[in-house]
């Protein structure tokens, strides 16, 4: 199921067929489709009520049934907001908070009421945020003076209730499930859907700034038949992305045929590769199909092609080149018809100047190269992708495994990874084993140093404040500058948002500017 059709199942029967933008009909799919962020959110906020309004300030608040809020996401326009309460009157969550509300003075009984009064606020029109069984929030737009909301705009924001519902509802889900973000980025490849399943590109293998060049020449060759050579370290999913290639193309109905170069005996390469007769030699008793007829129509995978001997490599030039192969014992050359796909975690530039890689097999295989970055160059991944690995090892082994704990979060972050996502895969899956809690503790391996290096005993001891202030930051940091939310820094730091907030003020640290 997508994202859509699930918000659309959570919502209630007949809210969405209704949304009518001001240009005319629009469908509530195309209203939210490209939403991602809270910037968006707003955004779609902003066109809906602009043309009642000359300034708008949006207020909305995600609370569950005790009022105990989960997010608060604002956006003011000649208003800054006082920092607001974790838990609001259940009053504001329920379907009669629908309308205006006029401040005249602080009201004690409502912690929201008197923190927005104080921060100049003297009206809301307020309209709840609802699935199909209960609320699960409410927006507020602000206002600084009072009668400033016309019956015309009340009219329109509660036509527009299920459509803000959908779009807060959405950026709720993309937080809380944030593979289905990478599934709406991979987007659409002439027709065909980059399959990354489960096993396959674990988590879409996320798709982070890093990532996303790969993402881009991966969507743009894989139409092709041109030759791919797939470099980087070890257990940084070449595999994985050359079988993502194969079913993005139009050879995917065909076969993906892999061959691991560096596990088969010299002797055994070239029967591997291009079959044998019957008798060819002793112990052919019967004839063998090689793996460039298997992959006939199909993608051959040639994995540690850099690990191939140098007699191979000349008769695997020579089939690249006339598309045809003879099987050992045999007379008939047979024509094959298929992609090849390298890869390697060799520098094949150097194995080429030392004489151990042949440069004509080198060229030829270097039509359309793409460099896959090694976990450590792409840090904003690894809390995403940590979590797919314990939910995947939480099924397979029957675990209660609800969460990581956020300082293994952090430390994994800055752990140097060298055997890259494979490493991970396994490592979570021990902890999951080990651990009987439902927040496991996955601790770096002894032996290897972190990623920073700001642990040597000779660096100059750091004032508390100053300590505090860049365990701030590098929370900030690992979080892309949010506060609250999972995986937020606030998360990361087992603190309240709010407590956070103060400790960012006192400390002068301001999250744009600390964002990479």
């Amino acid at each position: 199921m997508n994202l859509l059709a699930l918000i659309e199942l959570l919502l209630p029967e007949g809210t969405l067929p209704e949304i009518q933008l001001e240009n005319g009909r629009v469908d509530w799919k195309e209203a939210i489709g490209s939403l991602r962020n809270e910037e968006d959110l707003f955004a779609l906020v902003h066109s809906l009520l602009k043309p009642y309004l000359h300034t708008v300030s949006v207020l909305i608040g995600i609370a569950d049934v005790n009022g105990v809020i989960s997010h608060w996401w604002h956006k003011t326009d000649g208003l800054k907001l006082l920092p607001l309460p974790a838990k609001v009157s259940e009053h504001f969550i329920q379907d009669n908070i629908a309308g205006v509300l006029e401040m005249y003075a602080p009201d004690r009984r409502s912690a929201l009421q008197t923190t927005l009064f104080n921060s100049g606020v003297r009206e809301m029109l307020m309209v709840p945020l609802r699935n199909h069984t209960s609320n699960f929030g409410f927006l507020c737009i602000l206002a600084k003076q009072h009668n400033t909301f016309p019956q015309v705009l009340q009219i329109a924001v509660k036509r527009h209730a299920g459509l803000l519902s959908a779009a807060t509802l959405k950026l709720m889900l993309l937080e809380a499930l944030p593979q289905w973000l990478q599934e709406e980025d991979m987007g659409d490849m002439q027709g065909q859907e980059l399959m990354m399943y489960n096993d396959l590109l674990p988590a879409k293998l996320v798709s982070g700034i890093a990532l996303r060049p790969v993402i881009q020449q991966v969507r743009q060759v894989a139409p092709t038949d041109a030759t791919v050579l797939l470099t980087g370290e070890t257990g940084t999913g070449k595999e994985l992305f050359a079988e993502a290639i194969h079913l993005a193309s139009e050879r995917q109905h065909k076969s993906f045929v892999k061959v691991n170069c560096a596990a088969l005996p010299p002797q055994l390469i070239e029967s591997e590769l291009f079959g044998h007769e019957k008798g060819a030699f002793t112990g052919a008793i019967n004839r063998r199909i090689g793996k460039f007829e298997m992959a006939e129509g199909g993608t051959l995978f040639l994995d540690e092609i850099g690990e191939l001997p140098l007699d191979m490599q000349a008769k695997l030039l020579r089939v690249i080149q006339e598309k045809e192969i003879e099987r050992i014992g045999g007379s008939d050359t047979i024509p094959v018809n298929v992609r090849i796909i390298a890869a390697t975690n060799r520098t094949l530039e150097d194995e080429v100047q030392a004489g151990r890689f042949r440069p004509d097999l080198y060229y030829r295989l270097y039509v359309f190269p793409i460099h896959l970055p090694a976990l450590r160059e792409r840090r904003e991944d690894i809390p995403l992708l940590l979590q797919h690995f314990a939910r995947n090892a939480a099924l397979k082994y029957g675990k209660q495994v609800r969460a990581i704990a956020p300082a293994s979060v952090m430390a994994l972050t800055d752990y140097s990874w060298p055997g890259n996502i494979r490493e991970m895969e396994h490592m979570v899956e021990r902890a999951v084993i080990l651990n009987e809690a439902p927040q496991i503790t996955i601790d770096v391996p002894q032996g290897h140093k972190s990623y920073q290096k700001d642990h040597s005993p000779s660096m100059p001891l750091l004032t508390l404040a100053e300590t505090e202030r860049q365990t701030i930051i590098r929370a900030l940091r690992y979080a892309n500058g949010r506060i609250r939310g999972p995986q937020g820094a606030a998360d990361l730091l087992d603190i309240k948002p709010t407590t956070l907030e103060a400790r960012m003020k006192k400390l002068g640290i301001v999250k744009e500017h600390i964002v990479r």
